[in-house]
């Protein structure tokens, strides 16, 4: 199993074996997450498991507020200021300020707007969409309805409690916010879909199956990967720790396609985005990272920062 942002680094090693054509109907998976495979042209893997995000939300104090489920990029402004200014909420959103992972948070907004970290094997994080994007997501904090100097384990028990009208996170959180908000919170919490500006994409995250190349089993591994990407072996997978499934007709029966939360995030799945699959991947990630951060905390605008991030990720480069 293989963590979907590592692919491109561990390929580049020339320890996967190649997914055996003709053994795999890719369109049986989501489009994104089979594209998390796919190094160079070469599918490396199988989608095993996959998540994306959504807007958590506090129902209960947008009900107060009058605001509806944000469908565009205004929408969600008006939403989480709605929160804030009239439901009650000390913050009306939940935004990462930068950091490890940032962009994870940030990058659906990229894509929304238009922009990409790559395009033709080249990077593209100077174009006036991205620059776009990260000025509407700075606009949380200086409007104050984000907070920056919060920190990211403070999030979940300030949502709980009602201080924070809305975050954004993946499928685990419904877990968490049924286990730790029990009956309390029951029916005052929602999903919401990413919003739309030319798009409404979101992350898609999760594991690949890979088999190595020197292994000595290699016709059985691939056999034993095509049982585990059949829709009642991934329906198994979620019965017994929760797992989303990346074959998209396991979703159609049982709890995911019973559960309302559950297939929101099926839909979501639909029109989600993953990092480009490159070996030097990691320390690009942390170049987003630290030009969000800096945009955040105003050191820096999203013009001269989009301009530092495509110059630092092109001297880092693409390890090929």
């Amino acid at each position: 199993m293989m963590g979907t942002t590592w692919m491109g680094e561990f390929a580049k090693t020339g320890a996967f074996d190649p997914t055996p054509t003709g053994l795999f109907d890719q369109s049986k998976f989501f489009e994104g997450a089979w594209n998390t495979t796919v190094v160079d042209g070469t599918s490396y893997g199988v989608p095993w498991y996959v998540e994306t995000r959504l807007i958590y939300h506090r129902s209960d104090l947008a009900a107060k507020a009058g605001v509806q489920k944000p469908t565009s990029w205004q929408g969600l402004t008006d939403f989480a200021k709605g929160m804030k200014d009239s439901g009650g909420a000390k913050w009306g959103i939940y935004l990462q300020p930068g950091g490890t992972g940032a962009w994870q948070t940030f990058m659906p907004f990229a894509w929304q707007a238009g922009a990409d970290i790559m395009r033709d094997g080249k990077f593209t994080l100077d174009t006036p969409e991205m620059q776009k994007a990260l000025e509407y997501y700075a606009s949380f904090f200086k409007q104050g309805i984000a907070p920056a100097q919060l920190a990211p384990e403070a999030m979940g028990p300030g949502f709980l409690r009602g201080e924070i009208g809305a975050f954004v996170s993946g499928p685990w959180h419904m877990g968490i916010l049924r286990e730790d908000g029990g009956t309390a919170l029951e029916g005052k919490w929602d999903v919401a879909q990413m919003p739309r500006e030319k798009a409404g994409t979101s992350f898609i995250g999760g594991s690949d199956l890979v088999v190595y190349k020197d292994s000595k089993n290699r016709d059985t591994a691939w056999k034993f990967v095509q049982y585990l990407s059949t829709p009642a072996a991934q329906q198994k997978l979620y019965d017994l720790v929760g797992s989303l499934p990346a074959v998209q007709e396991s979703w159609q029966s049982g709890r995911l396609a019973a559960d309302p939360f559950l297939k929101a995030f099926g839909e979501q799945l639909k029109d989600a985005k993953s990092a480009p699959a490159i070996a030097t991947w990691e320390q690009v990630a942390d170049v987003i990272d630290d030009g969000i951060e800096r945009v955040v905390r105003g050191v820096s605008d999203p013009a001269t920062a989009t301009k530092e991030m495509q110059a630092k990720a092109s001297s880092i480069g693409t390890g090929s």
